[in-house]
């Protein structure tokens, strides 16, 4: 029926549209997603620079620090990330879900311990206590440091130091 032909083709430029729009979403995602990561390429970087620099670590103990540092690191950030989720989830619920989250948190929480702890193990015949030791308040310092930059790129103040 030659009556309904307009309203056919307006559907189907409709559907066109669309499958253009969301091709186009597509990208700036992938875009996006890609100086993501960049940004956290950079900052690992940054990073590795900075505690080789602040611990003083010869060429020798860093091949033998870093494997072991980002065997746990990467399970340690993920177990925080984790943990972190728990403490923000919308928080209206019952007392005994809100007693769940906690408790899940606290398990995350002795997860990261428990990887710290092994970490410790394996980097002191590495790099001595006293290095490891350091490298806490390194990695405190870095973390600091990071946010301090990034909230002036946005215009916020920095936290103030401790």
């Amino acid at each position: 029926n030659t009556s309904l032909t307009p309203y056919i083709l307006f559907g189907l430029g409709q559907v066109v549209a669309f499958v253009v729009w969301i091709v186009s979403l597509q990208n700036k995602i992938t875009k996006m997603e890609t100086k993501v990561e960049q940004l956290e390429e950079r900052i690992k970087s940054l990073k590795i620079a900075f505690i080789s620099q602040k611990l003083g670590l010869t060429t020798e103990e860093a091949e033998k620090f870093w494997p072991i540092y980002n065997k746990y690191d990467g399970k340690i950030m993920d177990l925080k990330e984790a943990q972190m989720k728990l403490r923000h989830q919308k928080r209206n619920g019952t007392d005994e879900e809100a007693l769940k989250k906690i408790e899940e948190a606290e398990e995350k929480e002795a997860e990261v311990m428990v990887l710290k702890k092994k970490m410790r193990a394996e980097l002191i015949p590495v790099i001595s206590a006293e290095k490891v030791l350091k490298l806490e308040q390194l990695e405190q310092e870095f973390h600091r440091k990071l946010l301090e930059k990034l909230k002036g790129r946005r215009g916020n103040p920095p936290p103030p130091r401790r």
